[in-house]
């Protein structure tokens, strides 16, 4: 029979942690980045730009065109994943992203997003 030490517990219980947390959604943990309203919608291979208009508060974000991957970037409130024929103009949004180009308009590579009510 073979035994653990404790420090590979701990290190096993330490990368067990991070798998898990990689896991979770954005969309379940903070609050949005960017809240608007969709102005365009634009279908690509494997993406669809989104031109956004941000709501009051959300300025930085005026102009950007968020590209959304296919298959659960952007999702319904209900968490069903959408495409680009799923909105429409005038559609509110909520997008998450990691990190922004300083340019304007900003370019946030990798967002997600949920359509809201």
């Amino acid at each position: 029979m073979r035994t653990v030490s404790l420090a590979g517990a701990v290190a096993l219980a330490a990368m067990l942690c991070a798998c898990s947390a990689s896991e979770t959604d954005v969309r379940d943990t903070r609050e949005p980045d960017a809240v608007g309203t969709v102005v365009s919608v634009e279908a690509g291979a494997g993406t669809f730009d989104v031109e956004f208009a941000p709501d009051a508060g959300y300025e930085y974000f005026d102009g950007t065109t968020f590209a959304f991957a296919e298959g659960g970037a952007l999702e319904s409130a209900t968490g069903e994943a959408l495409t680009a024929s799923d909105l429409a103009v005038g559609d509110h949004l909520e997008v998450w992203v990691e990190s922004c180009a300083e340019s304007f308009p900003v370019q946030c590579p990798d967002p997600v997003g949920r359509l809201v009510p």
